[in-house]
């Protein structure tokens, strides 16, 4: 199926080379990119200071909105959770976690996912395509319309915005590198969203080529990969891309990405009773971490479709804990988030009448 580009996915460049090729001048470019991303205009018409006949060539060649909301759910601890269409019929899920005057927004990037990790219903879906840049923007937007038209203020009294974007949502970032650098150079451009680097974070299954990549296109970003595992044996059978590039090698990559970027990298670690969340497991994630500039982020394993796996008790999980932090490793545990609305970690996987898609 033909659908339109979107019109979000272009670069500054792009548009003004766009605009050269339909007799407009160049310059009409910035003024545009700020009714997209800083008024973030819902319809062309809303561009005052464009003419009627730009307006209306921009509409025959781009889409302006190429996400429709098809569903909306709210967890009992205030999480969010979209699902939007794609022009081209596709879904993919969004979701809000709100916590502290902040809103983190949870992206994806693809839809569907071919990396197949056993704990993540996604996988189920197998992979359909990649979204283009504008897509996963309009992700965000779309969010930032939901806490205006709502009445969401921040701590100033202002009009509450997105403060943190997270690349962990259906897909793998990575392998969709070339979208994902465009979100992140608009996101952080200060004529556009402004926002820091630190305030995003990409997620990698670990596909150790492209955090390589990711450091040489200087993304503006921080870099956190799904470990989940401490030994090639047990992640190899959770997670398949470790039989491509095993622990030893992402491990090369990421002691590269904190030499030439000097920035921390978050393991996030899915706790699994008898595989990740054993004495054993502690010992072996000690010794990754110890001689490393990292933090782990665990997760408690979310109920999923894989039925050989379980989440530990509330007291291995201490016992886990307590061991890594007695080696001064940093831990934290993550608070699960919209387990209600199947919005937690490893949870979103499009379904609708029964059926998953």
């Amino acid at each position: 199926m033909e659908w339109q580009r979107n019109i979000k996915t272009l670069t500054t460049d792009e548009l003004k080379a766009w605009l050269r090729d339909v007799d407009e001048k160049p310059y009409r470019a910035d003024q545009i990119q700020k009714w997209l991303f800083c008024q973030q205009v819902r319809s062309y018409d809303e561009m005052v200071n464009i003419s009627p006949a730009l307006r209306e060539k921009m509409a025959k060649q781009f889409t302006l909105c190429g996400l429709k909301e098809d569903q909306r759910s709210v967890s009992v601890d205030g999480t969010v959770k979209w699902l939007f269409e794609t022009e081209d019929g596709h879904h993919i899920e969004t979701v809000m976690i709100p916590a502290n005057g902040r809103y983190s927004v949870c992206v994806s990037t693809q839809v569907g996912c071919a990396m197949n990790c056993a704990f993540c219903r996604t996988a189920k879906m197998g992979f359909t395509r990649n979204l283009e840049a504008g897509e996963i923007l309009e992700e965000i937007i779309n969010v930032n319309w939901y806490l205006k038209d709502n009445g969401f203020m921040n701590e100033e009294g202002g009009v509450a915005q997105v403060t943190n974007i997270i690349f962990m949502g259906m897909g793998e970032p990575l392998n969709n590198l070339e979208n994902v650098h465009r979100v992140c150079c608009t996101l952080h451009n200060q004529k556009l969203f402004n926002m820091g680097a630190k305030r995003m974070t990409v997620s990698t299954s670990g596909v150790v080529p492209k955090i390589k990549e990711l450091v040489d296109r200087n993304t503006p970003c921080c870099l956190a990969v799904s470990l989940n595992s401490t030994n090639n044996e047990y992640r190899s059978s959770v997670m398949p891309v470790n039989k491509t590039w095993p622990i030893e090698k992402l491990l090369e990559a990421v002691d590269e990405y904190i030499r030439r970027t000097d920035n921390y990298v978050t393991f996030e670690f899915v706790l699994i009773q008898n595989i990740t969340c054993t004495p054993k497991a502690a010992k072996e994630l000690i010794r990754i971490c110890a001689p490393r500039r990292v933090k782990v982020n665990a997760i408690v394993l979310n109920d999923g479709d894989d039925p050989t796996l379980h989440a530990p008790t509330p007291e291995e999980v201490e016992d886990f804990l307590a061991a890594v932090r007695a080696a001064e490793i940093q831990i934290t545990i993550r608070n699960p988030r919209g387990r209600d609305i199947l919005a937690a970690c490893g949870q979103l996987a499009y379904k609708k009448e029964g059926k998953e898609c």
